[in-house]
């Protein structure tokens, strides 16, 4: 049986890298009683692949898991056990069964989307920038690889751009953190990372370079549709 694991990143975890990530779901599965399918040679591995890592420091509620376990287990079982074997800091949200040719996480992502807690002063040149760079017909900056640096059209990648001022709840109208909320190309494709279009909306907004988002937080991965992993069969 295959299965599509939804789970997040929490707390101290954001600073975990992705092999981690991995080892650590080999022994949390482990830890399930889950037998899980291995893959055949010299050097047999779970069949486990992720979605998309996450960059370090950035929290998630949107992290997608594809595993091929063992018949005789439904999804409900599967992911009472997952929940139990996990700790707050990598909660599991959700499981499901695939069909068993279904395209995996990683090769049907195309988007994801995110929410920055940015600076309250800074929301309304920051809205006013979305609105300009959305309205752009081509955005052209320039993008490192790791042999050069090549010019890139941003325009293309962006979905979604917006502020929510006082999207975070607890304190009275303009004390919370204002929310960014980006949707953005990811995947083999193009992927852009959040951090280089906050950079650029800092440029439009005419805003210092030196103002950062307070928290980057990946909500979801997508399909190039804009379909969510979760509900892809």
């Amino acid at each position: 049986m295959i299965i599509r694991v939804r789970f997040g990143k929490e707390g101290a975890l954001r600073f975990i890298g992705h092999l981690d990530v991995l080892r650590t779901f080999q022994k949390i599965f482990r830890r399930a009683g889950i037998p899980m399918a291995y893959s055949q040679g010299f050097s047999p591995h779970p069949i486990m692949s992720f979605a998309l890592p996450l960059g370090l420091g950035l929290s998630s509620e949107g992290e997608y898991l594809d595993a091929e376990i063992g018949d005789g287990m439904g999804t409900e079982e599967v992911f009472t056990r997952l929940q139990a074997a996990t700790s707050p800091e990598l909660p599991v949200y959700a499981v499901r069964e695939l069909p068993e040719k279904s395209g995996n996480a990683m090769a049907s992502v195309g988007r994801a989307s995110y929410r920055l807690t940015i600076p309250w002063e800074s929301a309304d040149a920051i809205d006013a920038a979305c609105v300009k760079l959305l309205a752009e017909t081509s955005h052209v900056i320039e993008k490192k690889t790791k042999t050069q640096t090549v010019s890139f059209d941003l325009r293309p990648c962006l979905y979604e751009l917006r502020v929510e001022k006082d999207a975070l709840t607890g304190g009275a109208q303009g004390e919370n953190p204002a929310c960014l909320l980006m949707t953005l190309s990811a995947g083999s494709k193009a992927n852009v990372k959040p951090e280089a279009v906050w950079k650029e909306l800092l440029k439009t907004a005419g805003l210092p370079e030196t103002i950062i988002p307070m928290a980057v937080r990946r909500l979801d991965l997508l399909t190039e549709d804009g379909t969510p992993l979760g509900c892809v069969l």
